[in-house]
This record gives C-alpha cells, sequence and structure tokens, in this order.
C-alpha cells in the first residue's frame, strides 16, 4: 500500500491526536503544573498591583505637593509673597502664553532660628525644599522694591530645592531691572536694557510610562513560567523515570512524539498566559488602575486579544527554546541547571527596552526577545506600529522552528537517552581511546571560557602603561596566540583528540590560492560599507569623542614600524582565530549540526568575539565581523581546510592596517579618513568585481560540498 494512501494519514493523525492527549493527560494532572497555572498569577498579580498604585499615587502627589520655602518670620513671609507676585505679574509681559501655571508654595517659619530649627538644617532634613535669608528690613517690609539683601539656601542635588530656587530667582531678578528701568524714568533719563530675556514652554516629547516599560516583562515571564516545569517533565522526566526509551522503541517517527510534547508545553503556557491577562485584568479593575496602566481607553477587549497574540507567539518561542534546553538534558537537575541561565538571559531584554530611545521598528522587529517585548509595551501604551509589529511576530514565527528543529536534532538520541548524568567532572576525564572531533558540548565549553577569559586578560594588558607601544601590540598577539592556539591544543591533546580533524588541518587544493587571495584584497570596501550603512541607520556608537580616540591611535601607530603592526594585528590574529573557529569550533559544532548552522553559528560566535575584542563598546562590529565570518566559514567549507580562510583573514587584517598606516597618502583620494560617509564608486565596483571572480573562482576549484561528508 502507497505510504501517502489516506489510511495511513489517517493513522498518523490518530496517532498524533493520542500522543498529544496523552503528553495533556500527563502534565495537566500534575500538581506542581496547577499550581504554577492557578495560583501563582492569582497571588502575584494584586501584589503587583497594589505595588504599582502606590507608585502612581506617589509620583502623582510628588507632582501635585506644594514647595515648601522656609524663612526667619512672618514679615520676611509677606515681604517674599508679594515680590513673587510682583515679578511674576512683570515676566507676564515677557513669557509666551503656553507657561506652565505658577508652582504653589507652603511657608514655614521655624520656631527657633538656632540650633537644630535654623534655616540650613530644615533644608537639609528635607523638612522644607528652600531655604531664604533676607536682610536688612525696615518700615517698608510689604514693599517689593525696598532694598535688601537675600540668600537662597538650596539642597544639593535636590530637583524640587532646584526648582524653587529657579523660580524665586528668576521673579527677584525681574524686580531688579523693573527697579532700574523706574529709577531712570524718576531721573528723567534713558536705560536701555542691554539683554532681555524671554522664554516659552513646549510640551515634552512623550516618554514610555516606567510602570509601562516593566509590566510587559512581568506578563511575559510570568507567563513562560508556566512551560518551565512541563518542558522538563516531558523531557528529562522521562529519562530518569526510565520512559523516554520506550518512546523512542515506538515505531513512530520520533518528530511526531516531540510535536505532542510541543503542543502540550504551548497549551500549559498559553493557559498561564491566559490566567495571567484575567488575574491582571481583574486587579485592574479592581484597583481602578487601568486609566493609569493602559491609557484613558483603559483594558479594552480589543487590547486584551493583541496582548494575548503577542502571548500567543512569544509561547510559541519559548515552548520550542525550552525544549531544545531540556532535550538534550540527561536528568531534571541538569535540565534546571541549564534553564537558569535561559531565564537570565529572557530577563536580559526587559532592561534593554527601559533605555532611552528603544523603540520597535524594522531592526529591532528582527531581534527575539526584545521584539515581543516593546511589541506589548507598544500595545500597553497604544502606539504599536503595523509594519514593526507584523515583522516582529513574523520573525518570532521563524525563530521559533529553528529552535523546534533544533530541538528535533537532540530529542531522543542515544547520546542523551542513556550513558552519564553529565558530571562536570566529565569535561576534564581524559577518554581511554583517541577521538577525531570534539563533541558540541567541548568545543561550546572551550568558547565560553575564552570569552571572560581574552576580556579580563586584554583589560589588564590595557593598564601597563609602563611598556612602549610596540610591546603591547606584541604582548597581545601573544595573548591572542595563547587562548586561541595554546589552549584548544592542550585541551585536545587531554582529551586524546586527532589534531588534524580536530583543527581541521588539511591540504586544499592547489588552484584555490589565487580565489581566496583575490577575496582576501576584495572584501575590506564592502565590510567598510556596512559599517557606514548602519551608522546611516543609528546603529554607529562612534561618536566624537571616539573618533578622537582613534586619531591619536592611528597617530601613534606612525612611530612603529609597518612590519611590527602587521604582524601583531594582522597575521597573528588572523591565525590564531581562525585555528579557534574555523578549526577547533567548526569541528566541534559540526559533529552536532549541519553545514549551514555550523557556518551561521561560528560566524556569529566570531562577530560577538569582536565586541570583546573592542572592551564591550562597540557593539556595532557583530554585523561586519558576522559577515566576514561567513564568507571564512564559506571558504572553510569549500576547502574543508582552516589554511584557506586563515589565508584570506590574515590578507584582509594587512590590507585594512596598510590603508590605515598610509591614509595620509589616500586622504588625497578621500580614502581612509575616520569621518568619511562612503568610499568612491569606483572602488566598491572594483572590490565588488574582486569579490564575485574569488567566489567564483573557489567554488570552481573546488569539490562541490555535497561531496565534503568528512567536514
Amino acid at each position: 500500500m502507497n505510504s501517502d494512501s489516506p489510511s495511513d494519514k489517517t493513522t498518523a493523525r490518530q496517532q498524533m491526536v493520542a500522543f498529544i492527549r496523552k503528553e495533556l493527560r500527563e502534565t495537566l494532572r500534575d500538581r506542581r503544573t496547577i499550581i504554577t497555572l492557578l495560583a501563582m498569577p492569582i497571588l502575584l498579580y494584586p501584589l503587583l498591583g497594589m505595588c504599582f498604585r502606590f507608585m502612581a499615587v506617589n509620583a502623582n502627589q510628588t507632582a501635585s505637593a506644594p514647595l515648601r520655602l522656609t524663612l526667619n518670620s512672618e514679615t520676611e513671609a509677606l515681604w517674599l509673597q508679594q515680590a513673587l507676585k510682583t515679578g511674576g505679574t512683570i515676566l507676564e509681559q515677557f513669557q509666551d502664553s503656553t507657561e506652565a501655571p505658577d508652582l504653589e508654595f507652603e511657608y514655614l517659619i521655624p520656631q527657633d532660628n538656632d540650633g537644630e530649627h535654623s534655616l540650613e538644617n530644615s533644608i537639609s532634613n528635607t523638612q522644607a525644599d528652600l531655604g531664604i535669608k533676607i536682610q536688612p528690613l525696615g518700615e517698608e517690609g510689604a514693599n517689593p522694591y525696598s532694598k535688601v539683601s537675600i540668600q537662597l539656601i538650596q539642597r544639593s542635588g535636590s530637583p524640587a530645592s532646584e526648582t524653587a530656587a529657579s523660580y524665586v530667582a528668576s521673579r527677584l531678578n525681574a524686580l531688579n531691572i523693573a527697579r532700574i528701568e523706574h529709577w531712570s524714568l524718576e531721573n528723567n533719563s534713558t536705560l536701555d536694557i542691554p539683554i532681555r530675556q524671554s522664554k516659552s514652554f513646549v510640551a515634552p516629547v512623550e516618554t514610555p510610562n516606567a510602570i509601562l516599560q516593566l509590566f510587559p516583562l512581568v506578563l511575559l515571564m510570568m507567563t513562560v513560567t508556566g512551560g518551565v516545569y512541563p518542558a522538563i517533565d516531558l523531557t528529562a522526566g522521562e529519562r530518569e523515570r526510565d520512559t523516554m526509551e520506550t518512546l523512542m522503541a515506538l515505531p513512530v517517527p520520533k518528530f511526531r512524539i516531540l510535536i505532542a510534547k510541543y503542543v502540550a508545553v504551548i497549551t500549559v503556557t498559553l493557559l498561564t498566559g491566559l490566567m495571567n491577562l484575567t488575574a491582571m485584568t481583574i486587579t485592574a479593575y479592581v484597583l481602578q488602575i487601568e486609566g493609569t496602566l493602559f491609557g484613558a481607553e483603559g483594558l479594552t477587549f480589543l487590547l486584551l486579544l493583541k496582548l494575548f497574540a503577542v502571548l500567543a507567539a512569544f509561547a510559541v518561542f519559548f515552548s520550542a527554546a525550552l525544549l531544545m534546553v531540556t532535550s538534550s538534558a540527561r536528568s531534571f537537575k541538569e535540565a534546571q541547571a541549564y534553564l537558569i541561565p535561559l531565564l537570565l538571559v529572557a530577563i536580559a531584554p526587559g532592561f534593554v527596552i527601559m533605555l532611552p530611545g528603544a523603540e520597535l521598528n524594522q531592526m529591532t522587529a528582527f531581534v527575539p526577545m526584545v521584539n515581543m517585548l516593546l511589541l506589548a509595551r507598544d500595545l500597553f501604551d497604544g502606539q504599536a506600529r503595523w509594519l514593526p509589529s507584523v515583522i516582529a511576530f513574523l520573525t518570532t514565527l521563524l525563530y521559533s522552528f529553528s529552535l523546534l528543529a533544533a530541538a528535533a536534532r537532540m530529542f531522543g538520541t542515544d547520546a542523551v537517552s542513556t550513558g552519564s548524568r553529565g558530571q562536570w567532572a566529565e569535561l576534564f576525564i581524559r577518554p581511554d581511546h583517541i577521538v577525531d572531533k570534539p563533541t558540541f558540548g567541548n568545543s561550546t565549553f572551550i568558547l565560553a571560557m575564552l570569552f571572560p577569559f581574552y576580556f579580563v586578560c586584554s583589560g589588564l594588558l590595557q593598564r601597563v602603561s609602563e611598556v612602549s607601544m610596540s610591546q603591547r601590540l606584541l604582548a597581545s598577539a601573544g595573548l591572542t596566540a595563547l587562548l586561541f592556539v595554546v589552549l584548544p591544543i592542550a585541551f585536545a591533546c587531554w582529551q586524546r583528540l586527532k589534531l588534524k580533524s580536530t583543527f581541521r588541518i588539511n591540504r586544499p587544493n592547489g588552484l584555490v590560492w589565487p580565489g581566496v587571495i583575490l577575496l582576501g584584497l576584495s572584501t575590506w570596501p564592502w565590510i567598510f560599507e556596512v559599517v557606514v550603512l548602519l551608522e546611516a541607520m543609528g546603529l554607529q556608537t562612534l561618536d566624537a569623542s571616539k573618533i578622537e580616540n582613534v586619531k591619536s591611535l592611528l597617530e601613534t601607530w606612525q612611530q612603529i614600524p609597518l612590519w611590527v603592526i602587521i604582524v601583531a594585528l594582522g597575521v597573528i590574529p588572523g591565525l590564531c582565530e581562525e585555528f579557534f573557529f574555523r578549526g577547533f569550533l567548526f569541528s566541534g559544532w559540526r559533529s552536532s549540526a549541519g553545514r549551514v548552522a555550523t557556518i551561521c553559528g561560528t560566524a556569529l560566535a566570531f562577530g560577538l568575539f569582536h565586541v570583546v575584542l573592542a572592551g564591550g563598546i562597540a557593539p556595532e562590529r557583530v554585523v561586519p565581523s558576522t559577515m566576514m565570518g561567513l564568507l571564512l566559514g564559506w571558504v572553510s567549507v569549500r576547502t574543508n581546510s582552516i589554511l584557506a580562510p586563515a589565508l584570506l583573514h590574515v590578507i584582509h587584517n594587512s590590507t585594512l592596517l596598510t590603508l590605515a598606516r598610509f591614509r595620509e597618502e589616500l586622504a588625497g583620494w578621500n580614502i581612509g579618513t575616520v569621518e568619511q560617509s562612503h568610499l568612491p564608486i569606483t572602488w566598491l565596483a572594483a572590490s565588488a568585481t574582486g569579490i564575485i571572480i574569488g567566489i567564483i573562482w573557489v567554488g570552481s576549484t573546488t569539490r562541490s560540498i555535497t561531496e565534503i561528508s568528512s567536514d
């Protein structure tokens, strides 16, 4: 019978329904799942609602509270009231009608002007916002034009004290100018005030409410926590109960079993999201804070539907991420240890959206988790736009499918279904036999260690100021070789790994070298154009101070021999980075992932490393470095070796360093200047031609990718 016959399709659907019902039944009857699903939102949202209400009420009270002025006597207070009123009338002649309303003041008179009740202590103890000493006052105490000496006592760092002092000073200055003009008229002379000030007020740009910035993170994190326990129980839990092997032995595709577990996790996550929305709605209406949280329209049914759609997309994404992580765990305890970093990573974007200027646009819509948090915030604030919202929604679904595909590769494999419990000591136990390549876990472990090691060591190196720049460059090159070559080789020898296959040291076809050299010479102009494009899109962090630092560094390099710069910053980093990223890391990840996934993963790690290389101050380097990493990875796959990408990398670095060294000579051609916006079109055309010819050359002189099975 044909495998695609209707009866077979019906059987497959019945099997899928049976598996889904089985997983849902086992999950929903678990007491801990029900507690997470029902009890947590019921307990948490009333507490959060009361906290938000307290914060909102406290903010309103602070904004509407009168400013407190303290003076030594009631006579001085009466004089000041009259002076402020007269000065305000004078200022109205110069101010626009859009001026903010006058401030309200409360006048305080200490019982004792000495000791703890002095004006200074009243300001210091926050009993008053501004202290005012007025001397001397005679019989004309109620006359604002009487001659006096005034001292303002202000509390440092207090916005309220600063506001009060500015308000009082502006009206007293107006009185002074009016008094001088009055004196000139009495003496039949004309006085032209050289500087006349006027002030107008404009409405500030609306910024997201601080509560609204925090609320999406709380809502989304409370939703995804509902799927944490089911994801662990349905994967690592079944391994501990010795039921995973039984499932794997069934004559059913393991992907079908994974989909059933995925549906169960999504169902519990969505039910948790629905409970969170319900608890949030009830809390908002009971505490009467829906207007504060959701604007004038409040919490409408349409807004609830939009929020549930966002929660659904986030649940689909996070459920796949949870299954991908827990599918690689061998025990319940190990899965919990894996999920702690995942939850910390999930919390980090919540603080990103609180940064000034963070908005959902065509760029941030592609950033996982950040896009959903920004979309939820915009929905709360009523400012969501259709195009970025649709992009964020679709990309989140795409990322979910990618994570699910990665989970399918790990789910139910012999390597995770049986064997050890994943002790930390296994990373350091020496195998009894020789191994061809490192595992995915080993290579990832070394990568995770390299990032903080390089960050700390390079930072310490920068603090050494007694050595010359040449010595510092050579020390940096030595550090790169130590971390990216010596450390992986030492680990490979301890783990009895074959060095040739681990680091992919193979001799490529000799005809490939002209194409590799051409690519090395041709890539830098378009990498530079990517940087310019990022700057035009507002993603560049090179401000004026950083540009000056770059200029200063380039001037310092003029005193260093060119060969030292090329060797320290071009040759050694190029060789060492390829030795690790397209060698050790590539072979380890290739053992568990496809070619495309390995190329993309190592390229991204390569790009993130260059942010660490810059001390974390140049996040825009991720994009051009990752693009370069993609090209290097492709060349590595085509040649099945690290030698060709190493040469390409060295030529690329050396070309850029040479251009930087001779930037003054190239400035006459408008090339190589720091402030330059674009390279000449002829250079870009020549670069594009070189890249195309180089790719065709490398592709035609190497074996087909489909033939490279040993890679």
